[in-house]
This record gives structure tokens, sequence and C-alpha cells, in this order.
């Protein structure tokens, strides 16, 4: 594994470029995450339009956010029955 051993903020920066290169490959290769990302900038204003407080506001967007995660650990969950399979 690239990075092993590293320590302190070195391993933050390798982390950190890990993962915007997993999120460019979700981009490229999942379909759905695609579209995900673009209902989820849709429901973004959305979300402030309907909330009525910060409470809702949070709880509004963390939902959507939680749909994007989900298919990520999905895509990562694909990629690795792919590769062992």
């Amino acid at each position: 594994m690239a990075g092993q051993g590293q320590t302190g903020f070195r391993r933050v920066v390798s982390a950190t470029f890990n993962s915007i290169a997993g999120l460019k490959a979700a981009w490229r290769g999942e379909a759905a995450f695609r579209q995900e990302c673009a209902l989820f900038l849709v429901m973004l204003p959305g979300a402030f339009w309907v909330g009525r407080n910060a409470v809702e506001w949070s709880l509004l967007i963390g939902t959507c956010l939680l749909v994007l995660v989900t298919e990520l650990l999905n895509t990562a969950v694909e990629a690795t029955v792919d590769r062992v399979g």
C-alpha cells in the first residue's frame, strides 16, 4: 500500500489525495453517482426553502449527503467483488 508507515501531516495529505482519487473514479465510472450529485445540487436550495431553522436544514442536507455516502460505499463493495471474483 502506498503511504504505509507515514505519520502526522504526511498521512493526512496522502489520505486526502487518495480520497480525491476515489471521488474522481466514482464520478467517471458510476452514472448513479453523477445522477445523485445532480439531484443533490437541486435539493440543496430546496432544503433551505423547506426547512424553517438550522436543525431542519442540517437534517435535510445530511439526508442527501447520506445518499451520496451510501452510493460511494456501494461502489467500493462492487469494485472489491469485481476484483476478487
